[in-house]
């Protein structure tokens, strides 16, 4: 299958061997950090997932790349890959629907690309993936305001990856880090200045990698990575101020996760992750990354999507939402959208003033029974997709 081969390429069977008891121990570790980080986040109200019927989605696919326009204030997703290929079509979605839109010229098909959108050049910019055949480099820009795509003429590029970091640099800027070329994972950072790309030199670089979860917190400026693929472990957490990357040391973390989906919300103040998959079992977990403490935080909601990996998820600033679209699972690929809805703001119960007469007799203070823990149920041991032949 095109979709395996694709993947097969990231992971090889040396990275799955040299990880194979690293996933172990970790589903051995996750029960007592969900527990963990259940207590971390009982102290704030929690959002919930929400499922949206939207007119006309687009086509079930995976490995899309998606980010919100400011311009055209809607999200924009393009291409993927679903079952019978690779994708270059592009949809809006405003809330209520989506629109696959029509352009004069569009990028050429491929699936594990990414875009972002620059604040400075008014334009989202696409770069990388995989067609099947060919690793990309080549430069795309989306104008919100013309509805149109074209293709950048850069002197200089980053390498021709599939699974690139594409996010908001602190300055406005579009960044891209790492991907696979495939024979290695990169660790060289890029930055667009609206006619070129230029190679940055932070003082310390995040380990060499392909598929991570990375969202840009915009209210501080801080960018966030996560996980994702490669031969060096992955499993760790690296932010960054706009002059160097650091490496963090958070009491909770998420499974090791690659192709997770990751977003700003401004009204939990703090990157949400979801889903990716882990050892070849995808994961439908929830976790916010509060920068105050620098832990990550698990969001036990009610309601979830169903585990997937490569699905699409920007937040959506006309709508106040996090929206998340596409992806897929061992079994097919989805089409469904849906939204994180904040926790609603308890109404506040006012205090009773006591009567001035009123004597104070002191309450025996009741003594306290825990309440049970639930036994958690264990993981099945993860296992690597199988190579195509």
């Amino acid at each position: 299958m095109p979709v395996e081969h694709l993947k097969s390429y990231w992971m090889k069977l040396t990275q799955i061997r040299r990880f194979g008891h690293v996933f172990v121990a970790l589903i051995c570790c996750c029960i007592p950090v969900a527990f963990a980080s259940s207590a971390a986040a009982a102290h704030f109200s929690l959002p919930d997932w929400s499922e949206l019927s939207p007119n006309n989605p687009p086509p079930a696919r995976s490995y899309l790349a998606m980010t919100y326009d400011p311009v055209s204030g809607k999200i924009i997703a393009f291409g993927g890959f679903d079952s019978t290929g690779y994708l270059n079509d592009t949809w809006s979605f405003d809330g209520t629907g989506w629109a696959q839109i029509s352009t004069q010229s569009a990028p050429p098909a491929r699936a594990a690309a990414q875009m972002t959108y620059d604040s400075v050049t008014q334009k989202i910019v696409l770069f990388g993936g995989y067609d099947g055949t060919n690793y990309l480099g080549d430069t795309w820009l989306w104008d919100g305001s013309t509805l149109q795509w074209t293709q950048a003429t850069p002197q200089h590029h980053p390498p021709a990856v599939t699974g690139p970091m594409l996010f908001p640099d602190p300055n406005g800027r579009a960044d891209v880090f790492g991907g696979f070329d495939g024979q290695f994972y990169q660790l060289t950072m890029w930055q667009w200045n609206g006619s070129d790309w230029t190679q940055l030199s932070p003082p310390t670089v995040p380990f060499a990698r392909a598929s991570a979860a990375v969202a840009t917190n915009t209210s501080t400026g801080q960018v966030v990575m996560f996980g994702g693929l490669a031969d060096v472990n992955p499993n760790n957490t690296w932010t960054y101020d706009g002059t160097t990357w650091t490496l963090q040391s958070p009491a909770v973390q998420p499974l090791l996760v690659y192709a997770a989906s990751a977003a700003f919300d401004p009204g939990l103040q703090g990157v949400v992750l979801f889903g990716g998959g882990s050892g070849g079992v995808d994961q439908n977990t929830t976790w916010l990354w509060d920068q105050v403490v620098a832990t990550w935080r698990h969001l036990s909601t009610v309601q979830s999507p169903p585990a997937r990996e490569g699905a699409g998820m920007s937040y959506d600033a006309a709508l106040h939402r996090v929206i998340l679209f596409g992806g897929q699972d061992n079994n097919g690929y989805f089409n469904d959208t849906w939204e994180l809805v904040p926790a609603p703001t308890p109404t506040p119960t006012p205090t009773p003033t006591p009567s001035p007469t009123a004597t104070l007799t002191p309450t025996p203070t009741p003594s306290i029974t825990p309440a049970p823990r639930a036994t958690p149920r264990p993981r099945p041991t993860p296992h690597p997709r199988p190579t195509p032949q």
